[in-house]
């Protein structure tokens, strides 16, 4: 059977000047400190002032105002007095910034919550009541707890009140309500607050289509991989220190691999063993059985060894049949030759443990990144 649509419309919205005032108050302050951090400061202090800059985009720790929760409690008015239920997912979970004070708000609306720090026995029975008993209009969930595994086709609405940044996240916790069994179109409402580190971020991602090209399920969106530290300084209107851009320069080997098409990726790993004194060798595409590049190199010992190397520049990780189809072009019963398979986005289970048994090689970004 088909499912019905799914209609996503995303919604930039203007803090009120309460909440306004203290987020720029708090934003400035953050400045500040990682300015008089010197060169000591460090991507972390970064990605710790964007969290909490965050959490004050959800509410206002002074007064708890908050934009995105006058809209969804409007919106609520609206779909429920029509009959339709809600799902709301959030990041945070705490009584200040996440669900518990989303909750906190809707008690008209006899809300259920679904978060990290329930039992199994107590996520099946929320699961339970909020199927059986239509009095509760909404369940509001913590993303990563709520965010794949439930059959919630009950709710046809889903809010996320904040951004994960993480595409294939986002997806799996709308697929709770957008699936076989869901009879009425679905609505999905992505919030984003004009003239904040939301807005910035959400512009800088969707330059790099990463929004748009990496929409595949298990596919991770780091900030700190995925922005330059350039781009994570430049987002306070600050640059990196002597330190990190050295450190850049350095890492400039790992490229951008979103942008690379598969002959520029193997082109990069043959430049990154070459630096380490490979001797790389890439076979013809069409009789390569798959294998992508053969490296040599003479071990302390003098024994020489041959890495047999398959390249995956996927946006998911690589599943077994990589893995598998490697293992069978390499040469049987000859010393010294290893298979490697080479994908930044990392493996599945199946393949990590196959290539384990067969004593094949697998290298992520962090493998790739001790070859610089």
């Amino acid at each position: 059977p088909q499912l019905p649509p799914k209609i996503v419309s995303q919604l930039f919205l203007s803090m009120n000047s309460t909440q306004r005032d203290y987020y720029e108050r708090a934003e400035k302050e953050g400045i500040i400190q990682l300015k008089e951090s010197g060169e000591s400061v460090r991507i972390e202090n970064i990605l710790a002032l964007i969290m909490k800059l965050k959490q004050i985009c959800n509410f206002c720790p002074i007064g708890g105002a908050s934009v995105k929760f006058e809209d969804v409690f409007e919106r609520l008015n609206i779909l429920v007095s029509e009959g339709y239920r809600a799902l709301i997912f959030s990041q945070f979970t705490d009584p200040e910034y996440g669900a518990h004070a989303i909750a906190s708000r809707l008690e008209d609306y006899n809300p259920l919550l679904f978060t990290g720090d329930l039992s199994p026995i107590q996520r099946d029975s929320v699961i339970r009541i909020f199927k059986e008993n239509r009095d509760h209009k909404v369940l509001i969930l913590s993303l990563r707890a709520g965010g794949q595994g439930l059959n919630l086709q009950d709710a046809s609405y889903v809010f996320h009140f904040d951004r994960w940044w993480n595409p294939a996240v986002e997806l799996q916790a709308e697929s709770r309500a957008h699936r076989l069994g869901q009879t009425v179109p679905v609505h999905v409402y992505k919030y984003v607050i004009e003239n904040t580190i939301e807005e910035r971020i959400e512009k800088i991602l969707g330059e790099k289509q990463l929004l748009f090209d990496e929409l595949v399920d298990s596919v991770s969106i780091d900030l700190k991989s995925k922005l330059s530290g350039e781009e994570l300084f430049g987002l306070f209107g600050l640059t990196p220190p002597e330190r990190l851009k050295s450190e850049k320069r350095r890492s400039d080997l790992s490229g951008n691999y979103s942008e690379m098409n598969g002959v520029e990726f193997e082109e990069h790993v043959q430049k990154l063993l070459e630096v380490k004194k490979w001797r790389v060798e890439t076979t013809p595409l069409t009789r390569d059985g798959g294998i992508d590049l053969v490296a040599r190199r003479c071990d302390d010992v003098g024994v020489e060894v041959t890495l047999c190397i398959q390249c995956k520049n996927h946006a998911a990780p690589v599943g077994v049949e990589v893995i598998r189809a490697l293992n069978g072009a390499l040469p049987k019963d000859v010393a010294g030759v290893r298979g490697v398979v080479v994908c930044p986005s990392g493996f599945t289970n199946d393949a990590i443990t196959f290539a384990r048994d067969r004593g094949i090689a697998l290298w992520d970004r962090h493998h790739l990144f001790e070859l610089y």
